[in-house]
């Protein structure tokens, strides 16, 4: 599943926002047909002045696709259920706690490369400097990324990639898109991550003479690992609310 889905990694923040966005629901739905309605002076409860239409519930989205979405949102619900949480349970039991830490930091920090790059192009000496000085430190300092010596000293992981690169750039999300086991996406945040990989493969070729497509479970693995989300725990607008925490995330990634 895409870095977006960082936002799982709270599973009880998310069951109280799903109880609140379910309260949001409820109460649309029971005030939809009056939300725009202006009243008129001399009317009870009216004010002095029109009220102005309040346009869309917030929860509303771009996703034309819905249906399509929401048909692979039920599939990645299956294969989490069936397939990788029984597997995630067998590498848990091989590899020890502190191993699987070890091996996130190292994931984490040759991400640092890609988000390197996408810091130069989009001009930020702030992020630039701060990825190059994580890489740095954690290379050093870290043992070649097995500890994340960095944050403890203040450097942050912007972790950019060429989807929030395209968003500073204005190019817009486009339609809400849900990616076969890989999870929430957006047509903009899509066409990033295969630039993006596309980008990382090719340094696989010069630095090794080939695409290392052995290291792909382990790094699935290791990246599912690493999330605390569980399908079906946020209630029964479960696909709205992560759909709209998604493409909140991002905007906000894209924002900083």
């Amino acid at each position: 599943m895409m870095a977006a889905v960082n936002v799982w990694r709270s599973a009880a923040a998310l069951r109280a926002a799903g109880l609140a966005v379910a309260f949001v629901l409820c109460a649309l739905m029971s005030t939809g047909c009056s939300a725009s309605r202006t009243f008129t002076v001399g009317e009870p409860g009216a004010s002095s002045a029109p009220l102005p239409d309040i346009g869309p519930a917030p929860i509303d989205r771009n996703d034309p696709w819905e249906g399509m979405n929401r048909r692979v949102y039920r599939f990645n619900a299956g294969f989490d259920r069936y397939v990788f949480l029984p597997a995630l349970d067998v590498w848990r039991f091989i590899l020890p706690s502190p191993v699987r830490r070890g091996f996130s930091n190292v994931l984490s920090h040759v991400g640092q490369i890609t988000s390197l790059v996408n810091s130069i192009v989009q001009l930020s000496p702030e992020k630039t400097v701060g990825t190059v000085g994580r890489i740095i430190i954690n290379s050093t300092f870290g043992i070649a990324g097995l500890f994340d010596a960095a944050t403890g000293i203040g450097l942050v992981d912007h972790g950019e990639d060429f989807g929030q690169t395209l968003g500073v750039y204005g190019v817009p999300p486009g339609p809400y898109l849900v990616l076969p086991f890989m999870g929430p996406s957006s047509t903009r945040d899509t066409g990033g991550f295969v630039v993006d990989r596309a980008f990382i493969t090719w340094l696989q070729w010069q630095a090794f003479g080939g695409s290392q497509s052995y290291t792909f479970l382990p790094v699935a693995m290791q990246t599912r690992d690493d999330l605390a989300f569980r399908y079906g725990e946020l209630g029964p607008f479960e696909y709205e609310l992560m759909r709209f925490l998604y493409l909140e995330w991002r905007a906000t990634q894209v924002a900083l």
